[in-house]
């Protein structure tokens, strides 16, 4: 019988060294969570992660900038929703090579 793991896709590593991993985090933290989108579609066009992933986070983000422009941003809720958007990229973007495995 053959192993699921012998027939399983090959999936490129997402990051090449430690000193690329943190220039991905710290662009998502820089940029106030504002390119996470573009990066984490680069890391689905690399089948790193799912492609709902950089469209979830360009609809939190995105969607929340906007709709605060329309709708006012009075009671700043759209600094509480960047800041924690951008943590959960950074954190994100720090463990997506965390499984990765030579070979696979």
């Amino acid at each position: 019988m053959s192993s699921s793991h012998l027939n399983a896709p090959i999936r490129a590593r997402m990051y090449a060294k430690t000193p690329h991993k943190v220039i991905w985090v710290v662009a998502i933290v820089v940029s106030a969570g504002l390119l996470a989108p573009p990066l984490f579609f680069i890391a689905a066009k690399k089948r790193v992660v799912s492609m709902a992933v950089p469209v979830f986070y360009a609809v939190i983000i995105y969607g929340s900038v906007i709709v605060a422009t329309i709708l006012g941003n009075s009671k700043n809720w759209e600094g509480l929703v960047l800041a924690l958007t951008m943590i959960v990229a950074a954190v994100h973007a720090a463990l997506l090579d965390t499984e990765w495995k030579p070979g696979r």
